[in-house]
């Protein structure tokens, strides 16, 4: 998808009101895990988390999610404890909307904006779909960017020059656009509080070369200040961490989730401060 391509999107009708809008994409829930099942064990540690489990739900509505709950939890409590300095949240890679009903909830309580960044239209579709059913007072507050984090770097947080602003990275976990992603905040460092990046932990096949972890050190150096979140697997759990009947994916063991990296408490060591945003698009 080149630049030109890359825009703000309006809401896909189809979906409003879809007796299956999963369908509409041609997904199946493959796993059918819903981390909102089990975010119970967590009530009142967080308030975005229990809204989400205040809210009356369409029973109808198919989808799976992909993070744990404990890392819907953390993610949750990064952004409460900097309740007012956020000012937008961006999330890159939206899924089937797991994160985002959370970061949802909290526009009403903590007062900012949300924008969904996903390359794939349907995913944007289905998880403002998502969103309306399950948090219909959000979706004012909510924009879809149909596009890559690079050029929602280039095309908006550029030249709106907005501060305040909190990252959540869950979109392709392959090394090289991993790079690509965060090396493109590295133009609007001074407008990002806080990256949250999921799946540092995964392995899989060659060719999907899933490498997150690897990714963040390349550009912020192996020993980036960062704080470890979700959930840490160990050898008991052989479904966790053994090759999964799907892509081949697995966790490694002892290895946290997810990481959390405030952009005041380190440096990016890529790209060169000669490069330019262009050259990542």
């Amino acid at each position: 998808m080149g630049l030109s391509s890359a825009s703000f999107i309006e809401p896909d009708r189809r979906f409003a009101g879809a007796a299956d809008p999963l369908g509409l994409i041609g997904r199946t829930a493959v796993n059918g895990y819903r981390a909102v099942d089990h975010l119970p064990a967590f009530r009142t540690r967080n308030p975005l988390i229990d809204d989400l489990l205040g809210r009356e739900r369409d029973a109808s509505l198919r989808y799976e999610d992909q993070c744990s709950p404990r890392y819907y939890l953390d993610v949750a409590d990064a952004v409460v404890a900097r309740r007012g300095d956020i000012r937008r949240i961006v999330e890159v890679g939206v899924f089937l909307g797991g994160a985002s009903e959370v970061f949802a909830s909290g526009t009403r309580i903590l007062d900012y904006e949300l924008d969904l960044v996903d390359v794939d239209a349907d995913y944007l579709g289905f998880t403002h779909e998502r969103l309306r059913r399950v948090c219909p007072e959000a979706v004012d507050r909510v924009r879809l960017f149909h596009g890559s984090l690079p050029e929602y770097v280039r095309t908006v947080l550029l030249p709106e020059a907005t501060s305040g602003v909190f990252v959540h990275h869950d979109a392709s976990h392959r090394f090289e656009q991993v790079v690509k992603d965060l090396s493109a905040l590295s133009f609007v460092r001074e407008q990002v509080l806080t990256l949250a990046i999921q799946d540092t932990n995964l392995r899989g096949r060659i060719g999907y070369c899933n490498f997150v972890d690897a990714a963040v050190w390349a550009v912020f150096g192996r020993d980036v200040a960062c704080e470890p979140i979700g959930a840490v697997f160990d050898e008991t759990q052989v479904e966790m961490v053994n090759p999964n009947r799907f892509e081949g994916n697995y966790f490694m063991p002892g290895v946290a989730e997810g990481m959390l990296i405030d952009f005041d408490e380190n440096s990016f060591l890529y790209p060169h401060p000669t490069m330019t945003i262009d050259e990542f698009l």
